[in-house]
């Protein structure tokens, strides 16, 4: 009943460009919103006198690095949908279960549900997770177009937390493509000694991958892996399928 159209639109538009892996012009803008150009236009003048945009090459428009509003409307719903798939996680594996979405040029936690067990691996809401040294950076890392990847892991830098963190470049870069084929990630105590986890990739529209999902175990419960990352990846192939009927 008091849904406003136009913000309605201006959020569509916005998603449009957040997702898009290059500056989008007018014409494709109005075409994938459905827009007439003439309001297509009137919103990303809106948006760019606001500081929420820019236009580039020309007569493109992307989101303004760091303007964060679409980037948090975004992990708003990636959570919302994958609340109950982290709650099933968690009853039945009792271990950490993690949530990360790519903003920016960051990788942030925007979930967690914690294990009930004694000893346990935790995490926290709006740490930042390395691209290069676990399973949840690795899956949105392995994901992203050549100079997104170079960026995520320029802005976090090829930091060694333990021995057996990957900080050659050729070896990560090899390694990143194993993960993509295989679908999922692993950390053997690459992020932090005595922990391991797996994670999944969460797909948005296509092959964008927005977030990932993952089980945090310490090393000394670290068995039945195929198990874990059969689950892990069930639970985010079905978030991926919520979020593409949700746009």
């Amino acid at each position: 009943r008091y849904f406003s159209r136009s913000i309605g639109n201006a959020l569509r538009v916005l998603e449009l460009l957040q997702e898009s892996r290059v500056p989008l012009s007018l014409a494709e803008i109005s075409r994938q919103t459905k827009l007439p150009k003439s309001s297509a236009f009137r919103i990303l003048r809106t948006l760019e006198i606001a500081g929420y945009i820019q236009r580039v090459e020309g007569d493109r428009f992307c989101v303004m690095p760091g303007s964060g509003f679409p980037l948090n409307q975004k992990m708003k719903e990636v959570v919302e949908v994958s609340q109950p798939w982290m709650k099933h996680l968690s009853q039945e594996f009792r271990e950490t279960i993690t949530l990360a979405c790519l903003l920016d040029h960051h990788i942030e936690v925007a979930a967690v549900i914690d294990s009930p067990q004694r000893v346990s691996m935790g995490n926290a809401i709006g740490n930042l997770i390395p691209p290069h040294a676990s399973s949840l950076g690795k899956c949105i890392a392995a994901y992203q177009p050549d100079a997104q990847r170079e960026r995520l892991l320029r802005s976090f830098s090829l930091v060694r937390f333990t021995p057996n963190t990957i900080i050659e470049e050729v070896a990560l870069g090899e390694h990143l493509d194993l993960v993509r084929t295989q679908g999922y990630a692993t950390d053997n105590e690459e992020s932090a000694t005595g922990g391991c986890c797996v994670g999944a990739p969460i797909f948005s529209r296509g092959a964008t991958v927005v977030a990932a999902l993952s089980i945090s175990v310490p090393t000394m419960r670290f068995t039945n892996q195929e198990l874990r990352i059969a689950a892990v990846k069930d639970a985010a192939r079905a978030i991926s399928e919520e979020l593409r009927v949700k746009r």
